[in-house]
């Protein structure tokens, strides 16, 4: 595969391409906002699809056998993880409906769950619109480098907090948290009776010389474990999400939210498309991340050069950029302005990630070098 063709995505009814004139006020913009890739989606995935299609009937499916070790062999080939077929559940509209579910089923209206911030805009919607309080534990940030400070986490929490989401690897910041990190929270965990609900739909995006752990081989039965192939594939359009649950009364409750809701059906192409990732995508995910190492590498290079007042975080999963705009001097909108007026670029502004995110700028790379490098020039003339 050439990572560096571009496909055009425009007039193709593409949420990052096609709907920036009501997100930033003009049609014309170079996104780099939404979290998907501009990488052709892997051929045996529309390989599979293509052969699903030859069967006249799209009608409701089962999970086979094969479905199952699938989903089993990737989490223990790529992250060491040994888990039980029994502890696989699914939400195939998306992993946000399934913590949405976990939030109702766990909680109770009014109490307190405990998220990090910045963090993914989403999980924040989770707690305040399901009537749940919000206990915010900041990343600390020491040397460029943002830190999951769980002594503050264990300061915040209250008498009827039985919750918190954690956001693994992180979105925005791009860290993959460190057994250091993560021991004492399921040590936490297990004190306060928390119940952790691990977002990990980035786990198979760490880069090179970096390890995810999954939150599941910690917290043990304190945990729930959100996995997904749509950000690793880049299937977004075709939404699956597996959640890793090992305590029996958690997915039962679960079963029963899934049933109820009518969501216990896979999506036909959803299913085909993650077995098909699962079984033969594994190279082209490999190069992908070379690719993307190198783009974060070619930004942080660029700015530095050309544009100093912003400085790239260093990113250790994600083809997510975090950019430090502090140095500019310049508050978030006139920022956003200028980006969008001067520099024909879209780019979320940290806001988005929560109060925390002031000052930052999110810029997805999964992109081709060239589109890449345009996106910069924009920066530049927008900033300089």
């Amino acid at each position: 595969m050439d990572l560096n063709r571009s496909t055009n995505r425009r007039g193709t009814d593409s949420y990052k391409w096609d709907d920036n004139q009501n997100v930033f006020g003009r049609p014309d913009l170079l996104p780099f906002w939404v979290a998907d890739m501009d990488f052709e989606t892997p051929e045996p995935i529309l390989d599979a699809i293509r052969d699903r299609c030859s069967h006249p009937v799209l009608g409701y499916g089962i999970r086979s056998d094969e479905y199952f070790q699938a989903v089993i062999d990737w989490l223990h080939r790529r992250h060491g993880w040994q888990v039980e077929q029994e502890w696989l559940m699914f939400c195939p509209p998306s992993s946000i409906v399934g913590m949405y579910g976990l939030v109702t089923l766990l909680t109770e209206l009014g109490s307190s769950i405990a998220l990090q911030t910045p963090t993914y805009g989403p999980l924040y919607d989770l707690v305040e619109k399901n009537g749940r309080r919000q206990i915010l534990v900041p990343l600390r940030e020491s040397d460029g480098r943002f830190e999951f400070a769980v002594d503050e986490l264990a300061q915040r929490i209250q008498d009827d907090t039985r919750m918190m989401i954690l956001c693994s690897p992180h979105n925005p910041t791009g860290r993959v948290f460190t057994s250091q990190e993560l021991e004492p929270l399921a040590a936490l965990a297990e004190e306060r009776e928390l119940i952790v609900v691990s977002d990990e739909v980035h786990c198979d995006l760490a880069l090179p010389g970096y390890r995810h752990i999954p939150y599941g081989t910690l917290g043990g039965k304190r945990s729930v474990t959100v996995i997904s192939p749509n950000k690793t594939f880049n299937t977004a359009g075709i939404p699956q999400a597996t959640l890793i649950i090992p305590d029996e009364e958690i997915r039962a409750r679960f079963k029963t939210f899934l049933n109820t809701t009518q969501l216990n059906h896979d999506s036909t192409f959803g299913a085909v498309g993650m077995l098909a990732a699962y079984r033969h995508c594994e190279a082209w995910l490999d190069q992908v991340l070379v690719y993307i190492a190198e783009n974060h590498q070619y930004v942080a290079d660029y700015l530095a050069k050309h544009v100093p007042t912003v400085r790239k975080v260093t990113a250790e999963a994600t083809y997510l950029a975090w950019l430090d705009c502090r140095g500019t001097g310049v508050a978030e909108p006139e920022i956003m302005r200028r980006l969008v007026e001067k520099g024909g670029v879209a780019l979320y502004a940290g806001t988005e990630f929560g109060a925390a995110g002031d000052g930052f700028f999110r810029m997805n790379l999964g992109c081709p070098r060239a589109t890449l490098e345009r996106g910069l020039q924009g920066i530049r003339a927008a900033l300089t």
